[in-house]
C-alpha cells in the first residue's frame, strides 16, 4: 500500500469538494451559515466524496459531472454530524468545538438542516449545470432520500441500544452500523458508478464495496474510541467508554474481562465524571482482553469481502485508490 500516494489523492479530493462546497455555504444570517460550514472547515477525510469520485472514475473520467452528487453526499454526512453530537453530547471533533459547542443547541439544530437542504441543492442545480441526463438526477435524489432513512433508522437503533442496560449481540450491533455507518458508504459508490454510466451489475457491485468498506470502516473506529491516540484520532482518550457507546470493542471486553476486571469497566461505563486514573485503569484492562485486536480481525474480514467485489474491473488507477483506501481503513490510526 502506498500510503503517501493515497494521502496525496485524499488531500486532492479535499480540496476539489470543499472548492465546490465552501460557496453553497454563503448567507444570511451569517452566523448560521458559519455554523453550517464549521465541521466542514475544520477538517474530515472527505472519504465519501473520495469513493464518489473514484467509483466514478471506474466508468468515466469527467469528474465535474460527478461533483455534485459527491458534494452532496458530504452534506448528508456532515448533516448527521451536527445532530449526532447534539444527541451525544459530544465537544470535540476534528480537534475543534463541535457545532453545538461552539453556537450552542438551536443554531446547530437549523445548521444541520441547512447541509440537509443542500445536499439535495447540489444534486439538482449542480448536476443539470453539468447537463446530467435527468433520471439519472432523480436516481441520486431517491439514493440520497433513502440513504438519509436509513441512516437516521441506525440513528434510533443506536439510541435505543444506548438507553438499555444489556449490551446486545454482535449481530444486532452489525445490523444497526450497517444502517448508520455503511449506508452512506455503499450510497458514494452506488452514486458514482450510476453518474459514471454502469451497468446494473457494476453499480450493485460497487454498492457492495461501499457496504463492506462502511462495516470495517467503523468496526475500526471502534477500537480507536478505546485506545486510539488522541493526538491523531482529535478525540479524547477512551472518549467510548466514558460516553457510554456499546460498541463492539467494549461489549466483547466485558464478556472477555475476568468478574475484578469486568467491574473496573463497568465502574467507568457511561461515568463522564470518571477520573482519568480510573478510566486508564479500565482502558488496561480492556487492552489485556485482546478485543480491540479481534475487532480490528473482524474489520479485515469487511474489507476481504469488499476487495472481492473489485476483482472484476481490470486494473486502473481509480480501482488502485479503492484497493488502497481499503486496506488504509484497516490500519489506520485516524
Amino acid at each position: 500500500m502506498d500510503v503517501m500516494n493515497l494521502m496525496k489523492e485524499l488531500e486532492a479530493t479535499v480540496a476539489q469538494v470543499n472548492h465546490y462546497i465552501y460557496p453553497l455555504l454563503v448567507g444570511r444570517p451569517k452566523v448560521l451559515y458559519d455554523a453550517s460550514s464549521h465541521l466542514i472547515r475544520t477538517g474530515g477525510k472527505r472519504l465519501r466524496p473520495f469513493l464518489t469520485i473514484k467509483s466514478f472514475e471506474l466508468f468515466d473520467d469527467d469528474v465535474k459531472r460527478v461533483l455534485p452528487a459527491a458534494a452532496a453526499l458530504e452534506f448528508i454526512h456532515n448533516f448527521t454530524l451536527v445532530h449526532d453530537d447534539i444527541m451525544d453530547h459530544d465537544r470535540i471533533r476534528h480537534n475543534a468545538p463541535t457545532v453545538h459547542a461552539k453556537y450552542g443547541v438551536p443554531i446547530a439544530i437549523v445548521a444541520g438542516d441547512v447541509l440537509f437542504a443542500k445536499a439535495f441543492l447540489s444534486v439538482v442545480l449542480g448536476m443539470r449545470k453539468m447537463s446530467v441526463d435527468e433520471s439519472i438526477i432523480v436516481r441520486v435524489l431517491e439514493l440520497a432520500a433513502e440513504s438519509a432513512i436509513k441512516i437516521s433508522e441506525g440513528q434510533a437503533k443506536d439510541l435505543k441500544m444506548a438507553s438499555s442496560k444489556k449490551f446486545y449481540s454482535t449481530k444486532t450491533y452489525l445490523d444497526m452500523i450497517r444502517s448508520k455507518t455503511a449506508t452512506l458508504f455503499e450510497a458514494s459508490c452506488r452514486v458514482g458508478s450510476i453518474v459514471g454510466g454502469a451497468s446494473i451489475e457494476d453499480e450493485e457491485s460497487m454498492a457492495n464495496f461501499g457496504k463492506n468498506l462502511g462495516i470495517a470502516f467503523q468496526l475500526v473506529d471502534d477500537v480507536l474510541g478505546v485506545v486510539g491516540d488522541p493526538r491523531v484520532t482529535g478525540k479524547p482518550v477512551g472518549s467510548d467508554l466514558r460516553e457510554g457507546k456499546k460498541t463492539q470493542v467494549v461489549s466483547l471486553a466485558i464478556k472477555l474481562a475476568d468478574d475484578r476486571g469486568r467491574v473496573k469497566i463497568q465502574g467507568v461505563f457511561g461515568r463522564r465524571k470518571a477520573t482519568q486514573e480510573e478510566l486508564d485503569e479500565a482502558l488496561a484492562i480492556i487492552s489485556k482482553t485482546g478485543a480491540a485486536d479481534r475487532v480490528r480481525n473482524e474489520a479485515r474480514f469487511y474489507a476481504s469481502e469488499a476487495l472481492l467485489a473489485l476483482r472484476r474491473y481490470s486494473d486502473s488507477p481509480a480501482k488502485k485508490s479503492l484497493s488502497e483506501l481499503m486496506d488504509f481503513v484497516v490500519v489506520r490510526k485516524l
